[in-house]
């Protein structure tokens, strides 16, 4: 898999280092393959592989924050129902007891 610090493999680059790579003689198989440069300020941050490779990365990543996100949401509205009906009981449970206050037949 190609990526920003490493030339398209359909270029035919030699490997001599991970950062240096020996220049085919023809480099007419892909736009990347005249983009990459051996200079390591630069290697091919520009290449539309480097960009690809950069978006499948954050696609990945992203997928797992969602399902993150996602449980996060589930127990939140979880904590949210449990609590309005636990308010809810303490309502009906202050009335009913006005109501008991009110009709004892002490007398």
């Amino acid at each position: 898999m190609s990526g920003c610090c490493i030339p398209p493999s359909v270029c035919g680059y030699s490997f001599v280092n991970p950062t240096y790579w020996i220049n085919p003689v023809n480099q007419n198989a892909d736009i990347d393959c005249m983009l990459w440069s051996n200079d390591q300020m630069q290697l091919c941050y520009n290449c539309n592989s480097c960009k690809a490779g950069l978006l499948g990365n954050l696609k990945k990543e992203w997928r797992k924050i969602n399902i993150i996100l996602i449980v996060t949401l589930v127990a939140l509205i979880w904590v949210y129902l449990i609590g309005c009906s636990a308010f809810r009981n303490a309502q009906t449970e202050e009335l009913f007891r006005r109501y008991k206050i009110g009709f004892s037949f002490n007398n």
